[in-house]
């Protein structure tokens, strides 16, 4: 990775469940057998062991504040859209990053969703290189059986459901075609 990375989420969420997991306090992850597993399915340049150290989180009060502060980033270009008839969340930052240590507080803060959700083949998460033509994915996450999972098979947008893929690009697409109308050009 030498550019940054997309981040994009679509999730089932009752409004009332949202509002729960924004008052709740991020919450710390656990080094587990899913967390290696993805870990070491990825490729990057100098790589070290995931410990509990590098797994780190967001030190917020709550997940709001987490959530206002990527959105006050301008830079970063975030989005968080609640639809009430579907009930559905999407939430994602045009410009994320290029770091996987960097990347781990907001995975964390997406895999603690799990206990919010509404059980769906739909919810996912996607980290990649969605401005630069590349067709790596950094990160994977899909819900299944009340548990978030991060997907060590998933390498690249191929990897995907195609119609979930589509989706998001459509998406990201239309964010960006929003967002970019505000830029301001030096």
């Amino acid at each position: 990775m030498s550019e940054l990375s997309s981040l994009f989420s679509k999730l089932k969420i009752t409004k009332a469940q949202l509002e729960n997991f924004l008052k709740s306090a991020p919450e710390k992850p656990t080094l587990n057998d899913n967390w290696q597993k993805w870990w070491d399915s990825r490729e990057m340049y100098s790589k070290m062991d995931l410990t509990p150290e590098y797994l780190r989180y967001y030190n917020e009060k709550t997940n709001q504040e987490v959530l206002d502060g990527w959105m006050e980033y301008k830079q970063a270009m975030a989005f968080s859209d609640y639809d009430e008839a579907k009930e559905e969340w999407q939430w994602g930052l045009l410009f994320f990053s290029e770091n996987y240590v960097e990347m781990l507080p907001m995975l964390a803060f997406i895999v603690s969703m799990e206990k919010f959700v509404t059980e769906s083949t739909e919810n996912r998460a996607i980290v990649y290189p969605y401005f630069w033509g590349d067709s790596n994915v950094d990160a994977y996450i899909y819900f299944e059986n009340g548990k978030a999972v991060l997907s060590p098979q998933v390498k690249s947008t191929s990897d995907v459901n195609v119609a979930l893929m589509e989706n998001t690009i459509v998406c990201l697409d239309q964010k960006w075609e929003d967002l970019s109308k505000n830029m301001e050009m030096d």
